[in-house]
């Protein structure tokens, strides 16, 4: 077919010009909008990685990109954390790397607690349209706890003095 639109050059029909062009038009179009979108999702799944990478503190578990497994025991101002792997039997060591060279982790970014808490209004939403549907009473929804009374703040040194 593409050869033939190609190849059509003598004016037998001359609507084939102008369909030729639509076609690559589309084709032009598409191709683009393909680039765009998928640009958008790698930089929005970039911008999580980030996110993820910024939330870890110390005692979050991490996977390193050459595969070591370890729990974070500091994180350093120089963008780097301390990795502590092995066991009591076989001995602890600890690593000092980039925060770049952590693959996964089970810290969890604000885009990602946002989407998880999305994710369980919604399924609390269905839970409650189905009980309804049944006749019975809608389950209490799930309420966080209390939070544990504050300590109260130490007196700064001037009211220490009084």
């Amino acid at each position: 077919m593409w050869f033939a639109m190609l190849e059509n050059t003598s004016g037998t029909t001359p609507n084939s010009d102008w369909i030729m062009w639509v076609l690559i038009g589309v084709i032009v179009v598409g191709f683009i909008a393909y680039i765009f979108f998928s640009g958008r999702k790698n930089k929005a799944r970039q911008q999580e990685y980030v996110e993820q990478l910024e939330a870890i503190r110390p005692g979050h578990k991490v996977k390193t990109a050459g595969g070591i497994c370890g729990i974070v025991v500091e994180v350093c101002d120089d963008n780097t954390v301390i990795i502590e792997t092995g066991s009591e039997n076989s001995g602890k060591s600890y690593v000092k790397m980039d925060k770049e060279l952590i693959a996964q982790t089970d810290a969890k970014g604000p885009t990602q607690l946002a989407r998880e808490a999305a994710e369980e209004k919604r399924k609390a939403e269905k839970e409650a349209k189905e009980a309804a549907k049944r006749g019975e009473a809608p389950a209490a929804p799930a309420q966080a706890p209390a939070e544990a009374p504050a300590e109260e703040a130490p007196a700064s040194d001037e009211e220490e003095k009084k």
